[in-house]
């Protein structure tokens, strides 16, 4: 073999490589993306719960007061989300103010026997929670997605590439603080 051939050789095998990971990183960060998305998808779809929630609270005036309140910047915060910008703070207010009509439910629920014996506010209450499940699913595999597509530009010789050519930036996790404030273990990363 010449000099020639094997030099020849190795740019394409560096060509390839270059190529090979700048797809990777592409494909990973658009993964994230396409996660993120659907975590927004399954945020929306408690919308379609949402008005039939604020048209139960009608008929019980106390509970409609605090509720309907709730209900409606939920649903604002909710349509504040976009696909298009991954931004885990504004999740973050979603999922809180999310928690908190669904425990001002559980709560209306026991101060009116009669709502906890309706048929529908059953079904409200658990279509909430398939909803709320939905939900964190999507966010753990939004959470993999970010974690695959960071280590792909952190490692190197991937980083050269992110550097040099795609010029990505690592993406933020979500992360719920109510639930990890309940752990007496804290991780020292």
């Amino acid at each position: 073999m010449d000099t020639t051939t094997v030099i020849i050789g190795m740019i394409v095998i560096i060509v390839l490589w270059v190529v090979i990971t700048f797809n990777v990183i592409v494909g990973r960060f658009n993964r994230a993306k396409r996660a993120w998305g659907d975590v927004i998808t399954y945020e929306r779809l408690k919308n379609d719960t949402l008005p039939q929630l604020a048209d139960i609270t009608e008929d019980f005036k106390e509970f409609e007061s605090g509720l309907l309140k709730q209900v409606t910047e939920l649903r604002t915060a909710i349509q504040g989300l976009n696909e298009r910008a991954i931004d885990t703070s504004k999740l973050t207010v979603v999922e809180q103010m999310s928690k908190d009509v669904t425990e001002s439910l559980r709560v209306s629920v026991e101060a009116y026997p009669e709502l906890k014996t309706n048929r529908v506010v059953q079904q409200l209450m658990q279509e909430i929670s398939d909803k709320n499940t939905n939900v964190a699913a999507a966010i753990t595999l939004f959470n993999r997605g970010v974690e695959e597509f960071n280590n792909s530009i952190q490692y190197f010789p991937n980083s050269f590439i992110n550097t040099m050519l795609v010029k990505k930036t690592t993406l933020d996790t979500f992360s719920d603080s109510t639930a990890s404030s309940g752990f007496e273990f804290k991780p020292n990363f």
